[in-house]
This record gives C-alpha cells, sequence and structure tokens, in this order.
C-alpha cells in the first residue's frame, strides 16, 4: 500500500474559505482511502470540572482526477475511501483513476491558528477472484422481479458482480444506478426465435439498434452494431432442447455460455463442443449463466457461478478479465472452484513452450470422490479422485499441446455432474 502525508497550517484569518490540497495517484490503484485529523476541541479546567470547547473545525471533501467532486462529508467524518464498488456515505463509487487528486478543506472555524495532518493510502490493484452470474431477468422483460428486487437477491446470494440481461432491451441497465457492494454489469440479451446471444456493454448507453432479425444479413448488422458499442457477444445455451442456437457458428462472437442453469445433457453437449472449438484452434471463452427469472427448483441466481479473475471489482476491470477469458465456472457460490495456474501464466493467458514448466490445478471447497480430470487439445490427459475435504493442489507435467484445461466432476442426485470448470491456458 502506498501512502503519503501532507500537513498544512491555517490562521484565523483563512477561516471561512475552501481549499485544495493536490496529490498525485498513479497507475494501478485499487482504491483511496484518507485520514486527516486536528485539534478541534481544548479542555479547560474548571471548578465544577473539564469543559470541552470547539475551537476550530474543519471540513472534508475530495476532487478526482478529472477535477470532479467525489464527495463531501463536512467534519462528522475522520476517515473516508473511495474504490470503483464501494464508498464512504457522502462519496462516490468509481474508477480511481491516474493523475492529479485533491484533498478539499473547508476552513470553517479558526480560533488562532492550527494545522491539519492528512494521510492518504493507496491500495494497489490486485488480481483475485470475484463472483458472479452474466445471465439473468427483470420485469423489464419476462422476469418477475424488478431491477431492485434483482440487485437485492443476488447480493443476498454473495455474489460481487451481475448481469442483467433483458430481451432485446436495455432499459433496465437505465435502472442500474450505483448500487453498494455489487457491480451491475450493463447487458441485453439477442432474442431471436433461431436463438438467444447476450451482448455485454460498456456502459449503459441504450442499444438502439433494431434487434429483431428475419435474416442472416439482420443478424449479422445487429451483431455488428453491438460490437461497435465495444459489447462482447456471448451465444447463449446453444444446444438447449428448447431454444438452441440455430444460426450456426461461422459468426462474430469470442464467448459462449455453456453452463445455464442446473446442469444438465444439453449444458454437457455445449462443454463437449466448446473443447472440439479449442481444438479446432478457436479461442472462445466459456462462461455461465443462471438465466434466472424467478427462484425456482434448479435455477437460482448464482446458479451457475462465473468467477472472473481481475484486478478490481470495477466495471472496466471485470470487462477486461472477460474478454481476455480469466474465467472459471462453479456449480453454485459455494461450491467447489478451480484455478489453473502452468509457470507463472494463469486463465485466459498464453506461455511458451518449454521443457519443464510447473503446473498445478488448485481446488477450493473440494470432497472426497470428486474426479478432477484435466483436458488437452489430445483429449483427456489424465484425472485424479480426491480422497479428502478442502483445499488440494494437484501437479502435473506438461507436454506440447495447445492449451490444458481442467474440469471437477461429482456425485449429485445419483448423477456424475459437472460441479467447476475452468478456460484453458494456451500453449505457443
Amino acid at each position: 500500500m502506498e501512502s503519503l502525508r501532507i500537513s498544512r497550517t491555517f490562521t484565523h484569518q483563512e477561516q471561512q474559505q475552501y481549499t485544495r490540497l493536490p496529490f498525485n495517484v498513479p497507475e494501478g490503484i485499487e482504491s483511496i482511502e484518507l485520514s486527516y485529523s486536528y485539534q478541534r476541541y481544548k479542555q479547560e479546567a474548571m471548578k465544577w470540572g473539564i469543559a470541552k470547547q470547539e475551537i476550530n473545525i474543519i471540513d472534508l471533501g475530495l476532487f478526482d482526477s478529472r477535477g470532479m467532486a467525489r464527495g463531501w462529508s463536512g467534519s462528522e467524518q475522520t476517515d473516508i475511501f473511495v474504490s470503483a464498488s464501494k464508498a464512504s456515505p457522502g462519496y462516490k463509487r468509481g474508477q480511481t483513476e491516474p493523475g492529479r487528486w485533491e484533498v478539499a478543506l473547508g476552513i470553517y472555524k479558526v480560533t488562532d491558528q492550527v494545522t491539519v495532518d492528512i494521510t492518504i493510502r493507496m491500495q494497489e490493484k490486485e488480481r483475485r477472484w470475484f463472483k458472479g452470474d452474466l445471465h439473468m431477468h427483470t420485469k423489464n422483460s419476462d422476469g418477475i422481479y424488478t431491477t431492485r428486487e434483482v440487485i437485492m437477491y443476488a447480493k443476498h446470494a454473495g455474489l460481487d458482480f451481475i448481469a442483467i440481461s433483458d430481451h432485446n432491451n436495455t432499459q433496465q441497465n437505465q435502472e442500474i444506478g450505483n448500487p453498494e457492494g455489487i457491480t451491475v454489469l450493463p447487458a441485453m440479451e439477442y432474442t431471436n426465435y433461431r436463438g438467444h446471444a447476450n451482448f455485454f456493454f460498456p456502459d449503459i448507453e441504450e442499444f438502439s439498434q433494431n434487434p429483431l432479425s428475419n435474416t442472416r444479413e439482420e443478424l449479422l448488422s445487429t451483431l455488428q452494431a453491438a460490437q461497435d458499442r465495444s459489447a462482447l457477444v456471448s451465444i447463449n445455451h446453444p444446444f438447449d432442447t428448447n431454444c438452441p442456437w440455430l444460426w450456426g457458428f461461422d459468426l462474430p462472437f469470442t464467448h459462449v455460455e455453456v453452463w445455464n442453469g442446473f446442469f444438465k445433457e444439453s449444458d454437457r453437449k455445449a462443454v463437449r463442443w466448446w473443447r472440439e472449438q479449442l481444438r479446432k484452434g478457436k479461442p472462445l471463452v466459456a462462461v455461465g449463466g443462471s438465466d434466472t427469472h424467478r427462484i425456482e427448483q434448479g435455477r437460482s441466481f448464482g446458479t451457475p457461478t462465473t468467477y472472473l479473475y481481475a484486478l478490481s471489482a470495477g466495471r472496466e476491470d471485470l470487462l477486461e478479465a472477460l474478454q481476455e477469458g480469466r474465467v472459471s465456472i462453479s456449480a453454485t457460490a459455494n461450491a467447489a472452484q478451480l484455478d489453473l495456474v502452468i509457470a507463472d501464466a494463469h486463465i485466459g493467458q498464453t506461455i511458451p513452450y518449454q521443457e519443464g514448466l510447473s503446473a498445478n490445478i488448485l481446488v477450493n471447497d473440494a470432497k472426497g470422490g470428486d474426479r478432477i480430470v484435466l483436458y488437452s487439445d489430445r483429449g483427456e490427459e489424465r484425472s485424479w479422485v480426491s480422497e479428502y475435504e478442502g483445499t488440494l493442489s494437484l501437479p502435473f507435467s506438461v507436454d506440447r499441446r495447445k492449451f490444458y484445461q481442467a474440469e471437477l466432476y461429482r456425485k449429485t442426485l445419483g448423477m456424475d455432474l459437472l460441479c467447476a470448470m475452468t478456460n484453458p491456458i494456451y500453449c505457443s
């Protein structure tokens, strides 16, 4: 954590004025914590006891690198913080962009003179896993909950982020606001009688392209309009028995929802198809989504949970991790989770092949009897069966392969079901 201190003395003649003290925020900062202190009270011994007299009052605020006010808290909060996903009362959440920031002080009252000491701590970004759900609906299409209720349910499920993807509609994105404790990614589910696809947008601007496609040309026009908005395009539940993707796969998309709701045979088929695309050299990113319209048997928020290995819970960092394929998927937010590391490369990255590379599959919340399978472009490489519960580290040898990818299967309701999976690490 980077730390700096600012000290400034003010006199009685400077009271009833505002001043701004600059400080520099470098690249890669996740949060800024600020505290300040000064002598506010003077104590005097009186014949009936100790009297406490307020002699100085200094108010506090903060301006960001764009010169915009990030908040004002007066004199009652002596410690405040801002970050992309959380902030102190009275302060705006948002990215901590690099550049010249300013501490704002209101010199409300100074009896004689007062020294104000300010401490600023800046927490560097560090990649870690964030839990989310990339597919859900509200009353703006065919869900039964309001946008606010969906956000509440998702927070209750322990998720760090969600994407609300109503059908052919972006009205829900206008209703997102800036909820405390969870990041909402603007989205829309392109919905057609020949298949569905999610668009993940970088902002809440309305998607004005007509999404109603009767022809392939109209479909391509809609996909192009989404990409012109810098949206990520993900084909949803491609082998679903009720709503499969029938447009063909020779289209401009980068992600595919291989796991939709409770794991079932159509998802198993999607995972096998996805692995085959990887073997053919198509680096599609696999994601999951609950597709929750209402809480019901086999479908609820975070079932499955998509994990993003991101620099922060901010929208930009989450979307960057999603775009780069730094993704794993688990059955729920509390189920086993898989990680995969080859030397210093992580999920979604590419590493040059060389002999002797160290590699590990990391398993969190394993149970006895879990079967962990390592795949490559050659198919199944090897498997392990967990003998105990807890955290596992499973080393393996790295051969000349195009990619490595891991999955965990668990007996559930008498069936051998997928419980967790990773996206690949690629080898060059």
